[in-house]
C-alpha cells in the first residue's frame, strides 16, 4: 500500500523509518503464515494424535521432520537468545549509540514525545508509568525540575506541586508517603530539615552540640544533677534527643573562648533569631 507523505517534517527524527519497518514486519508475518498454511495443505498425514511418525523415530523422511515442526511444540533452541531491547529492536532503535550526541538527542526527543502522549491520555502532569523489563511490573516515576532559585521553585511549585506526586507515589496512603520522605530528610539532611520546619512555623528543636551545651552549662552555673534533670524534662516534652552527652559538654568547657562567643549569641533581643548572613 502507498504511504502518504507528510508535508511537515516529523517531530521525531527518523520516525518515517519506523513506519517502513512496521510495514516490513507485517509483510514478513504474512509470508510466514502463507508458508505454514501451505505445509498444512500439503497432504501431510501427521496429526497431534500420532506424533510417533512425525518425529522421524521410525523413518528418516525429511518431509515428516518438517511436518513435525508444525504440529508439535518443542523447546526453543539455546542459540535463539532474546534481545535485550526487543521493542527498540523492532522499531530499529536498539542500535542507537547514546554516547553520540546526535543519537542521544534523538532518543531523548522520542522519549519526550512518548511521555507527553501518555500524560495527554492520563491527565497527570508529572507521573510517568512504565513497565520494568527485568520484573515485568508497572512502575511509576515522577518528573522533577531543577530551579535556579528558591523563588523560582516556589513560583513553579505553586502551579505544579510535583513534590505532592512524589509523596503520593511512595505509598497509597499519603500520610505514610509523607512519613517516609520526612524520615529520609531528617536522617540525611537534619540541619536543613529543622531549618525548613522552623521557617514553616513548625516547632521543631535541634540537638545542642558540644559548644552550645557547654555554653548553657556554664552560663546557668549548672551542676551535673541539675543538667541531667533539665535534659530529662526536655526529652519528655519534645520526645527526642536534646543535647550531646554531659561528658562531651564538660570536655568542651575547657575552651572558654568558644563558650563566651556562644553565650554572646544567645543574648540577642527576643525575635531576632534569624539565620546569620554568611
Amino acid at each position: 500500500s502507498e504511504v502518504r507523505k507528510i508535508d511537515s517534517a516529523p517531530r521525531c527524527p527518523g520516525i518515517e523509518v519506523i513506519g517502513r519497518r512496521l510495514n516490513k514486519d507485517l509483510l514478513i508475518k504474512m509470508i510466514l503464515k502463507s508458508i505454514a498454511m501451505s505445509r498444512d495443505n500439503s497432504g501431510d498425514d501427521c496429526n497431534n494424535t500420532n506424533t510417533k511418525n512425525c518425529t522421524g523415530s521410525e523413518n528418516n523422511n525429511n518431509d515428516n521432520d518438517a511436518s513435525a515442526t508444525a504440529h508439535t511444540t518443542q523447546a526453543p533452541s539455546s542459540n535463539n537468545t532474546v534481545p535485550a531491547f526487543p521493542v527498540l529492536q523492532r522499531f530499529g532503535l536498539a542500535d542507537l549509540d547514546l554516547s553520540k550526541e546526535e543519537d542521544n538527542n534523538r532518543f531523548k526527543r522520542l522519549m519526550g514525545e512518548l511521555i507527553a502522549k501518555q500524560q495527554q491520555h492520563s491527565g497527570k502532569r508529572n507521573a510517568i508509568e512504565f513497565i520494568q523489563p527485568s520484573q515485568n511490573v508497572s512502575t511509576t516515576a515522577i518528573a522533577v525540575r531543577s530551579h535556579k532559585s528558591h523563588k523560582a521553585f516556589k513560583t513553579y511549585h505553586q502551579m505544579n506541586p510535583y513534590l505532592g506526586d512524589v509523596v503520593a507515589t511512595l505509598d497509597d496512603d499519603k500520610k505514610v508517603g509523607a512519613q517516609r520522605l520526612s524520615d529520609y530528610l531528617a536522617k540525611e539532611h537534619p540541619n536543613e530539615f529543622v531549618e525548613a520546619a522552623k521557617s514553616s512555623g513548625v516547632a521543631v528543636c535541634g540537638v545542642l552540640d558540644k559548644t552550645e551545651g557547654a555554653a548553657l552549662f556554664t552560663d546557668a552555673g549548672l551542676k551535673d544533677e541539675q543538667w541531667n534533670t533539665i535534659m530529662r524534662h526536655l526529652r519528655h516534652k519534645f520526645d527526642s534527643k536534646i543535647a550531646v552527652s554531659l561528658k562531651q559538654v564538660k570536655s568542651k568547657c575547657r575552651d572558654s573562648e568558644d563558650i563566651r562567643e556562644q553565650i554572646r549569641k544567645t543574648k540577642r533581643p527576643r525575635g531576632s533569631y534569624k539565620k546569620e548572613e554568611k
